[in-house]
């Protein structure tokens, strides 16, 4: 068997000597919390030596100075003062600041995100040098912070540093902390960033090294280690395939998981969500229906730090009474509390919200992990008017998904990130793997951190780099043919070399465009549409070979061009991973954001009449109909006669908050008593909140006052037939057909009219038009994102010669 040592990571033979006074640095960059640390080699020993920096903070009353290893990464504002607070001071004060105005965390997680100006009432958007208005500024002043705090921690030595990123990170993210860095001058390159698994790996094998008991892998296979990152705002998965010969340690990623927005903070935000704040609510005489999203997000805001003091009392108290991986039965007790005093105040329209003393269950805590721990069936649990949930294997799957092993087969199971200590997950992770052995480093707080100092010793002093990146997902291209073809697989190490592709062809002779669509992941996920425009008038041959090359570089930036006849075509280097899924349709809203975001910054906070309907109208075509909705309400408070009531009504009931559809409709009927459309939207959000009589009276209104409206027809035809009148249901629906064809033969059907139509016909037994109706809605969709008709094939796609 082998031993792993700190030789195995060293050069076989050191040449040259390391510079005395360079000092080699790692910062592990954390949503919640961030830690640095410092490396050194020692020749006498030939052992690497690690140790974690206590950085200064200033406490919440702007003047107490304490030290210490772990730096919430949280920046605060006191404006009396003029003083900027970062770390445990900030954090203090999450929840008697607003976020985005005179308090920001989470930062992080909006790296790479083009958004215009996030910040809008940032009190610090104009003041030098801090100016932040997007999460790339904050993230400037956090590490102008921690520059300061290192380089009188260390003098004058020379700093070499190397930051961890999580696994999953992409292009436009690392650019982003690239840039971040650069504006402090701490120059990184790409190759001194580190994936966070990859790191704690390294971390975890110098400190069993270090104690005397080496990690031992076997000589006859390389092992597999999944690395488990579960941290405050991330959860990220490392599969390294890992072995030792004469030259020493060898490593490399097989799999990485998705990007997955999965953490502490996550857990936090349920537990607020749905025991804290509904108590805290009825408390003061209050329901969350009485608030908009974003007023509940301020509240939820306030108790996040509350629900997480809770949720570490009981992890703490069940973690010292479970025994090989089982949590005693306690944490089903639903009479067992932990309790806190702490004194909130929320000011909203609603008037001033208060409180003093929360307690949450250990049945509540029990109930609220079964969400992010589930192993099967549903991996994202979702709630209205909340952020999705996402369970720990749904990244975990992902990636022994990705690396082609059983998940029998992973050998070893490597814990790190603050929230990997709660007993529910160990407990999981235990049940999951029960063939794996489990590692648990002695501080999953600062491990990474000393991962990346080693790494910054190894790669800046010795020019070693012991395990290269992957990619996470494949890049992929949409043809004619049944099945997207694959340009760049899943798990490719990056940098690449290029990548050609020589089996595409135009379609059919005339053909003026080629288009070739470029997707990540899946073809729901497009980067951009690739188009090649023929010079010739008449346009390509039929079966004109296309060449496309593609390459990804050490940034993790796709380049891609195409040829076809002569003419190219290229595109801007782009990042394929975007930090979360989107549509084309999400982009588009991405797009609005940023446009109404930068709009507000420069118009003092109130965006143009123009700009809230075009956010408006991308929400509706992303799904996005909660947000759409708050928009058109602050359109209406804004500009009061470009409102519609009735349709914000629609966007509710869309929504699915159908309380507020209901009492939006009812304040129009006061004006409008006799409108067939409002008394028809009425009475569907009705039917949809099980108020069965109430539904059937309006519709018996609705139909009085509009006699000839399809929709109406239709929905009222099922009353006739569980009222056993068959031959009058019979009759409206005939009647809505023919109004519905003639609408369709004059071209005028409206988006919203497909979906009641082709429910019409089905009802009639036409499936010739509900296919035809299928066709018209999916090319209307296509022409939205690329024209079918101008894709290309590949070679395999064409029939063979007998």
């Amino acid at each position: 068997m082998n031993e792993i040592t700190t030789k195995s990571f060293l050069p076989s033979t050191i040449t040259n000597e390391l510079e005395i006074r360079t000092a080699y640095v790692g910062i592990d960059f954390g949503t919640s919390t961030s830690v640095v640390s410092i490396a050194q080699y020692n020749p006498k020993s030939n052992a690497i030596e690690t140790r974690s920096i206590r950085i200064p903070q200033i406490l919440a009353d702007g003047h107490t100075i304490n030290k210490s290893e772990i730096i919430p990464t949280v920046i605060a504002y006191l404006e009396e003062a003029g003083k900027i607070l970062i770390g445990n001071g900030a954090f203090d004060l999450k929840n008697k600041k607003k976020l985005g105005r005179d308090i920001w965390y989470s930062f992080k997680l909006g790296l790479g995100e083009d958004i215009g100006a996030k910040y809008t009432d940032s009190l610090l958007r104009d003041k030098p040098p801090f100016n932040i208005k997007t999460a790339k500024d904050a993230t400037k002043v956090f590490f102008a912070y921690l520059k300061r705090m290192i380089s009188n921690e260390l003098g004058d030595r020379q700093i070499k540093y190397s930051i961890s990123i999580p696994a999953s990170f992409e292009a436009n993210q690392r650019k982003d902390l690239l840039d971040a860095l650069a504006a402090n001058d701490m120059m990184v390159s790409s190759q001194a960033l580190i994936d966070e698994p990859n790191a704690a790996f390294i971390s975890y094998a110098v400190e069993r090294a270090t104690m005397g008991s080496p990690i031992i892998i076997s000589p006859d296979y390389d092992s597999k280690v999944l690395v488990f990152d579960f941290g405050g705002g991330t959860c990220d998965i490392s599969i390294l395939e890992i072995g030792q010969d004469l030259s020493g340690f060898r490593a490399k990623n097989i799999a990485i998981s998705k990007y997955t927005e999965l953490g502490g903070d996550d857990i936090d935000r349920y537990i607020t969500y749905h025991y804290l704040m509904p108590r805290f609510l009825e408390e003061n005489g209050k329901k969350p229906s009485d608030f908009r999203t974003k007023e509940k997000k301020r509240i939820a805001t306030a108790l996040l730090k509350v629900s997480e003091r809770l949720k570490i009392i009981i992890n703490e108290e069940l973690a010292a009474h479970t025994i090989n991986g089982t949590i005693p039965a306690s944490k089903d007790n639903e009479d067992e509390r932990a309790s806190i005093n702490a004194d909130i105040a929320v000011s909203t329209t609603k008037g001033t919200l208060s409180g003093n003393e929360f307690w949450l269950s250990y049945r509540e805590l029990t109930d609220t992990m079964s969400v992010f721990t589930c192993s099967t069936g549903r991996m994202i649990t979702s709630y209205k008017g909340e952020q999705d949930y996402a369970s720990i294997f749904l990244p975990i799957k992902s990636a022994i998904k990705k690396s082609g092993v059983d998940k029998d087969e992973i050998d070893y199971v490597l814990f790190i990130g603050g929230s990997s200590k709660s007993p529910y997950i160990q407990e999981a992770i235990h049940h999951y793997f029960d063939d794996s052995e489990l590692l648990l480093p002695s501080d999953l707080r600062t491990h990474v951190s000393k991962g990346a100092a080693i790494h910054s010793l190894l790669y800046n002093g010795f020019g070693r780099n012991l395990i290269k990146p992957i990619t996470s997902e494949p890049i992929i291209i949409i043809t004619k043919d049944n099945a997207p073809k694959v340009i760049v697989p899943a798990n490719t190490e990056i940098p690449c070399n290029t990548i050609s592709i020589d089996d595409l062809m135009s379609d059919r002779d005339g053909q003026s465009t080629i288009e070739l669509p470029i997707c990540v992941g899946n073809a729901n996920k497009m980067l951009f549409n690739l188009k090649i425009e023929s010079k010739d008038p008449m346009g390509f041959k039929k079966n004109t070979p296309v060449h496309l090359s593609a390459r990804i570089n050490a940034d993790k930036m796709l380049h891609i061009s195409a040829t076809c006849d002569g003419n190219i075509c290229a595109v801007e280097p782009v990042s394929p991973f975007a930090n979360k899924e989107l549509s084309s349709e999400d982009r588009i809203a991405l797009k609005a954001e940023r446009k109404a975001n930068n709009e507000m910054y420069n118009r003092g906070g109130t965006p143009s009449l123009k700009t809230l309907e075009e956010l408006r109208e991308a929400y509706k075509r992303a799904g996005k109909f909660l947000k759409a909705a708050e928009t058109y309400e602050l359109q209406g408070e804004l500009y009061p006669s470009s409102m519609n009531r009735n349709n914000l009504g629609i966007l509710y009931d869309n929504a699915g908050m159908y309380d507020k559809a209901i009492d939006t409709y009812k304040d129009t009927l006061e004006k409008h008593p006799n409108d067939g459309t409002i008394l028809f939207n009425m009475a569907l959000s009705l039917r949809k909140s099980g108020n069965r009589e109430e539904y059937k009276k309006y519709m018996r209104e609705a139909i009085t006052h509009k006699p000839n409206d399809p929709c109406i027809l239709y929905e009222y035809s099922k009353i006739d037939r569980s009222e056993g009148a068959a031959e009058e249901a019979e009759q409206k629906l005939n009647k809505a057909l023919e109004i519905l064809m003639d609408t369709w033969s004059r071209n005028e059907l409206k988006e919203w009219e497909y979906s009641w139509f082709k429910s019409v016909a089905q009802q009639l037994g036409k499936p010739d038009i509900v296919k035809k109706l299928e066709q018209e809605e999916k090319s209307n969709l296509q022409g939205y994102l690329y024209n079918e008709e101008n894709l290309s094939i590949t070679s395999d796609s064409l029939p063979s010669i007998r």
